[in-house]
């Protein structure tokens, strides 16, 4: 199973509140995966997500106050392909692109906090439960990273604050499954 998200904004390589940059990323990618869940057949994960889940495996992790829920998680036996297009306004091969300290920020904003201290202290906690890509990174079991010259702007939400460390970024999704269950049989293709 496939899916497309998109990402336009700051990926930092190490910024001072790391934990609230990350969380920054998580929100952006939040209403994609609500909206993908609502779909077919994506919908059928719903069952297994609190408050109200009706069915085990619960993939649903609660931290720090908020309920979390996952769209690849262990407990349905599923794993992520990610193969991400990563634009940014510099030439391509300069110091500042700086690949391998981005895709490990992207990574820690595609996947759930682990504990209180990775939440963010700007994470509205009053919106219901915050839905990510993964439950964990080690599901991610492959990653391709294409780098290009991001040489427009104008279409971008925010355009007009160029930050030298503002990506745009599609990143495809495959979702595998990696035991078949009759919880995941709806992502068996």
């Amino acid at each position: 199973m496939k899916f497309k998200l998109l990402y336009y904004g700051d990926i930092l390589t190490n910024p001072k509140k790391r934990a609230q940059h990350i969380a920054d990323i998580r929100m952006q990618f939040h209403p994609q995966l609500k909206k993908l869940i609502t779909l077919q057949p994506w919908n059928n994960l719903a069952k297994f997500m609190m408050p109200d889940a009706k069915k085990s495996p619960i993939i649903t992790r609660h931290i720090g106050g908020i309920d979390w829920n996952p769209i690849i998680s262990p407990n349905l036996k599923m794993i992520a392909e990610l193969d991400i297009l990563l634009m940014h306004p510099e030439i391509v091969g300069v110091p500042r692109s700086d690949i391998d300290n981005r895709v490990k920020t992207i990574l820690d904003g595609l996947r759930c906090p682990q504990n209180e201290h990775e939440i963010g202290q700007n994470t509205p906690n009053n919106i219901g439960p915050i839905y990510t890509l993964l439950d964990d990174d080690h599901l991610v079991t492959k990653l391709t990273v294409n780098t290009s010259h991001l040489l427009s702007t104008e279409f971008l939400p925010g355009s007009k604050e160029k930050s030298p460390d503002a990506v745009f970024m599609l990143i495809d999704v495959n979702v595998r499954v990696t035991e078949g269950t009759l919880e995941n049989l709806p992502f068996i293709v």
